[in-house]
């Protein structure tokens, strides 16, 4: 419940000071609290989204995967095994260079300091 007084004139400077100070006291706790649920509510948003993430990664390495593995399997008849991985494995090798170069640049960009254009 509410412990509010009203100030009666019998109350000296030194109660109304201590009632302040307990009141301001309650309100940061109250405040520390609340900062501190509110934390917790988005680390544990923060956590999921992790943990989909990671799950969404591997699901999509496994397709992968499996499209270089169909890709050998297409070419295995026109150029026999050898050929056929070693041209997945290259056209493979160069999408993961252009994409390795787009995301350095990205990272420059993102990292660059702030007078920079």
């Amino acid at each position: 419940m509410d412990e509010r007084h009203e100030p009666d004139e019998e109350e000296g400077i030194g109660t109304l000071i201590a009632r302040a100070v307990g009141d301001g006291r309650a309100y940061a706790e109250a405040e520390i609290a609340y900062w501190r649920a509110l934390a917790l509510d988005r680390l544990a948003d923060a956590r999921a989204a992790a943990i989909f993430g990671v799950a969404v990664l591997l699901l999509a390495q496994a397709a992968a995967i499996a499209l270089i593995v169909g890709f050998v399997m297409i070419l295995t008849p026109y150029v026999g095994p050898g050929l056929a991985t070693l041209i997945v494995v290259l056209v493979a090798a160069g999408a993961a260079a252009l994409f390795a170069r787009a995301a350095l640049r990205r990272f420059r960009r993102a990292t660059r300091p702030k007078d920079a254009p």
